[in-house]
């Protein structure tokens, strides 16, 4: 009796455990369930949509390290549609993108490059420490600067390398940096959901920069933006007093003067000369810490959570045709924080002239950038007989699926990649053709006599496609190539 009880305790102790977290862990990350954060979301007056098209930046911010180019919100019905703007930031060697916060809850995409990257995470302890022994110099430290012996040399929370196929997730309010520690240029794509319930502002991405000038290198571009539609970006510290400052922060008003960037010119990404020195693991001791990574449930704590996930491996792929390429999703079942965010998203690669069949969303918008080759992608809508677009989605370009809006892509002889992100964070779709398609779930017979055709004729439209999914290789390009070859 007693050891029954005693296990009965044990549980009690375990789900109590895992309430708290979960409870504490939606504080952190401002909300509840999924559901509650979606029918919160805002919704656009804008959303009745005549027609759809691919579109390119239409702002461009140049900065000493790099330049940020934006789709914005307001300059694109589809975007104000879905309540999101999107970014591109290339970050040149030695670049630094200064540390920044937003009202908008964001996911970033690497498209090319590898960099260092990390967020403040609000309450959470500097878990990265490198203590100076007595008699030697920390290699941060300026030469002859004086240490006390055995103090601590520097300490910051965690720092992670990000690579081409990562995509990170990123709060509203948590501070956010990249550095640019390589050779290559470095390319971010970044979705702003500024229709988020957790942004209580309005559905204008506003930036909080920590250092710097960022808004000196918007002035010359002011008279070109919408009314509106801005983007205020700015160091926090430069609107405080300058005694307030000297007194929090302890130091002399030369220093002050320094911190709220007055005199800095070199925009949001800076140029770090001599490179940046941090703690972190080694490269291939982080690899290996990611390869023998087994999750429990214990795991995802406030200050531990796990806000990356690399989308670039085909062996872990969600749908993979040898044939026609394969698409992974990200959403909240392995990636929790999605979950609280209310995203999810979608890489996929398409080999030479193959097809994702026509499918819709059932709870999102789907944000597509076009991340390599070409596609003819057709957007098909409630009320028109021909499609809202009908056309080629190009590397550099993004378009928007409406929710529920039928969407489909053929592949170019380069074949095609593209990162979607949804605003939905388990986002499920619905084919029309193939494995586990609509079609698939109704009876023969009933297509048959919806479609005025042979019960023959059915059978093909239902089961033609075996038992693919999703993705398929052209049989037209196949057979013309076949057609090709007996001729010769």
């Amino acid at each position: 009796m007693d050891s029954k009880l005693s296990i009965l305790v044990a549980l009690g102790l375990c789900f109590a455990i895992l309430f708290d977290a979960d409870s504490a862990a939606a504080q952190i990350y401002g909300g509840g369930s999924g559901s509650q954060t979606r029918q919160s979301r805002y919704r656009s007056p804008q959303c009745q949509l005549q027609r759809l098209q691919a579109i390119q930046p239409n702002r461009r911010i140049d900065a000493e390290g790099g330049f940020t180019e934006i789709w914005e919100q307001y300059n694109y019905d589809q975007l104000d549609c879905a309540g999101t703007s999107v970014s591109r930031t290339t970050i040149r060697s030695n670049g630094l993108y200064l540390p920044v916060y937003s009202n908008a809850a964001r996911l970033t995409y690497v498209v090319e490059g590898e960099c260092v990257q990390s967020e403040v995470i609000p309450g959470c302890p500097e878990t990265y420490q490198a203590f100076q022994q007595p008699g030697q110099q920390y290699r941060g430290s300026a030469a002859g600067e004086q240490q006390q012996q055995g103090s601590r040399a520097d300490e910051h929370q965690k720092v992670r390398r990000l690579k081409r196929g990562d995509i990170v997730a990123t709060p509203p309010g948590f501070v956010q940096w990249f550095y640019n520690d390589g050779n290559t240029d470095v390319v971010l794509v970044t979705l702003l959901d500024t229709a988020n319930s957790q942004n209580q502002l309005d559905n204008q991405d506003r930036g909080f920069f920590l250092a710097g000038n960022p808004q000196r290198a918007q002035e010359p571009r002011e008279a070109e933006q919408k009314q509106g539609a801005e983007v205020n970006y700015n160091n926090i510290f430069s609107g405080f007093a300058d005694e307030i400052l000297q007194e929090v922060l302890g130091t002399s008003r030369e220093t002050v003067e320094r911190v709220k960037g007055r005199n800095d010119y070199r925009g949001h990404i800076i140029l770090v000369r001599h490179g940046l020195e941090m703690i972190k693991p080694l490269r291939y001791q982080e690899e290996e810490q990611q390869r023998h990574q087994f999750t429990n449930g214990f795991e995802e704590t406030i200050c531990t959570a796990r806000l990356r996930e690399n989308m670039a491996n085909p062996a872990r792929a969600d749908v993979y045709n040898p044939q026609a390429g394969y698409i992974r999703n990200v959403n909240r079942l392995n990636l929790p924080v999605l979950g609280y965010l209310y995203l999810s998203a979608e890489r996929g690669v398409l080999y030479r002239n193959a097809i994702y069949a026509p499918h819709w969303n059932l709870y999102s918008h789907s944000i597509i950038y076009a991340t390599g080759g070409s596609a003819r992608v057709q957007i098909v809508g409630n009320q028109q007989r021909q499609s809202l677009f009908d056309g080629q989605l190009r590397q550099g370009q993004m378009i928007v699926v409406p929710q529920n809006f039928a969407v489909t892509a053929q592949a170019g002889s380069n074949g095609f990649e593209w990162i979607s992100f949804k605003t939905g964070n388990n986002a499920i779709s619905q084919s029309l053709a193939g494995k586990t398609s609509v079609l698939r779930g109704l009876p023969v017979d009933m297509l048959a006599s919806m479609y005025q055709i042979s019960r023959q004729e059915a059978l093909k439209i239902k089961y033609n496609r075996g038992d693919e999914l999703a993705i398929f290789p052209s049989r037209l390009s196949s057979s013309t190539c076949n057609d090709k070859k007996s001729k010769a």
